[in-house]
């Protein structure tokens, strides 16, 4: 199950991050095997997210893309969404508008009470205040650009106690596929056998949904 994806998640910094359990509270074991099929640009970002929050995050150069990368979380025994995102990029400096703010100040007129005794006045008077401006200006900044990305979702109904492999294949820029095997110890120490991953009901992808 794949899906070619905006990285809108990228670099949100208004997402709180995934809070895993601790080895201690119920878990589940979810390993993250990235491999590439092309490669560009300068620098490979990678990251996952679990219903939404950040839980994984590594940034290296692209050349790093030739081998799989594999990375494990801890993730709670309940039915998420997680969600896989590569980008390629590399770095150009570059001339960009950004805005900033002074304080401009003007006069005014201001009334105030005036007069002694039981004779009062409204007087006035010229006061200096400010006020906030929004201005533009042009500076050169080091911008990246991209060039490739791509990402991919599944539901997941991770059990507490078992291990799951996640497998997420970049493909090509806006294509990348991902799988999902439940691990179990293999006949000799140290293998695996792998299964696909149950999927989890409509329902329990709705409360899901609903409890977030």
């Amino acid at each position: 199950m794949g899906a070619a994806a905006a990285m809108a998640l990228l670099g949100s910094g208004c997402v709180s991050a995934y809070k895993p359990p601790t080895m201690a509270a119920p878990h589940a074991v979810l390993k993250l095997r990235r491999t590439y099929d092309s490669r560009a640009g300068t620098t490979l970002r990678e990251e996952a997210f679990v219903d939404g929050h950040p839980a994984f995050h590594a940034q290296d150069s692209a050349e790093t893309a030739q081998a799989a990368r594999t990375d494990a979380i801890l993730v709670h025994p309940r039915t998420a969404e997680l969600r896989i995102a590569t980008a390629f990029f590399h770095t150009e400096m570059r001339a960009v508008q950004e805005t900033y703010s002074v304080q401009v100040p003007y006069t005014t007129t201001e009334t105030y009470n005036c007069g002694s005794g039981t004779s009062y006045q409204t007087c006035t008077r010229m006061v200096t205040q400010s006020r906030t401006e929004t201005r533009f200006r042009t500076v050169i900044r080091p911008v990246e650009v991209s060039d490739g990305s791509c990402a991919a979702a599944l539901w997941i109904a991770p059990a507490n106690g078992r291990a799951y492999l996640l497998e997420h294949e970049f493909v090509q820029n806006g294509l990348c596929r991902v799988a999902c095997f439940e691990q179990t110890a293999g006949a000799e120490p140290g293998t695996f056998t792998n299964r696909p991953c149950p999927v989890p009901s409509p329902q329990d992808v709705q409360k899901a949904l609903d409890d977030r």
